[in-house]
């Protein structure tokens, strides 16, 4: 968006002209610099900053906000009290507001048209719900409480579960009263008590055991491959699929303060991607049961 907003700098110089030739006036170039340079700075911080992107949701919400206000406001004026505009120096500054409001909303429109351009959604195929003798609940005692939004994160995850998709989800978070302590399981729900996917190597206990170590593993590296991944200046790392011969495991950060995660395994080659889609459904209804906007 920094680039789109600095890439319209030329507008109020384009602007400043034309106000020039339909009002047989010299062209003030204080006017046009005020605008270039706000627009300019603005553009500037933007970039600096790189903002997280709720904030940037967030920031543009408020201005599309207080811009349309704004403009109402300044078309009743106009309407109702124009005496009030045949000062020289309050039509000047209320050009140049206008002019800024309208430069800056034209920035969010290309970024919204060009960069967030719309893409098509692609619904997964239905699945088979698995049977409820057929899904295995493992909770953590002292972790877990059935009287909190546990429960609900837990029902999420279990209605998740599907023959063909998603055979394995843990949650982590950290102990109650301890947001800064480590993320540990709190429970973990998975299918692999079905025949279809069952091993002779491993019996299902052994198999879920196996994930409940190596999921903790993958979220203990966490921060050390986010700090690492920081010079790349690309943001947070919140999300890593490792994709293996038969299937995925996933990753994903549900929330940051305090570090939930999710270790999620599809045991299907051909489902890798659209079990990738339904976990991102997943995380979204996961962060509404905690009362979090949608990531």
């Amino acid at each position: 968006m920094a680039s789109i907003l600095a890439s319209t700098i030329a507008l109020p110089l384009i602007f400043e002209i034309l106000l020039a030739l339909l009002g047989d006036e010299p062209f003030n170039f204080g006017r046009a610099a005020v605008a270039v340079v706000i627009v300019g700075l603005t553009a500037g911080g933007l970039y600096i900053a790189r903002p997280g992107w709720l904030n940037v949701q967030r920031a543009r919400g408020a201005f599309l906000i207080l811009a349309g206000l704004g403009s109402a406001i300044h078309g009743f004026l106009v309407t109702a009290a124009y005496d009030l505009f045949k000062s020289d120096f309050v039509q000047d500054v209320v050009g140049m507001l206008t002019l800024l409001l309208g430069v800056t909303t034209f920035a969010i429109g290309c970024f919204y048209f060009r960069v967030e351009d719309v893409q098509e959604v692609i619904e997964n195929p239905k699945t088979t719900t698995l049977p409820a003798e057929e899904i295995a609940i493992s909770t953590v005692p002292g972790s877990y409480h059935a009287d909190s939004t546990d429960r609900a994160l837990l029902e999420a995850c279990r209605d998740a579960l599907s023959v063909e998709r998603l055979h394995y989800i843990a949650l982590y978070e950290p102990p109650d009263g301890q947001p800064d302590a480590p993320a540990q399981r709190i429970f973990s729900v998975d299918a692999f008590e079905q025949g279809k996917y069952r091993v002779r190597q491993l019996t299902p206990h052994q198999r879920r055991e196996l994930y409940h170590t190596y999921g903790q593993r993958i979220i203990d590296r966490h921060p050390a491959l986010n700090e690492e991944l920081a010079a790349l200046y690309t943001g947070n790392l919140t999300r890593t699929v490792l994709d293996v011969e038969q299937g995925a495991i996933y990753h994903h950060e549900i929330s940051r303060n305090p570090h939930r995660h999710l270790i999620a395994v599809t045991l299907d080659q051909e489902h890798v991607y659209t079990t990738d889609a339904e976990l991102d459904v997943l995380k979204g209804r996961l962060r509404r049961e905690l009362g979090l906007p949608r990531a």
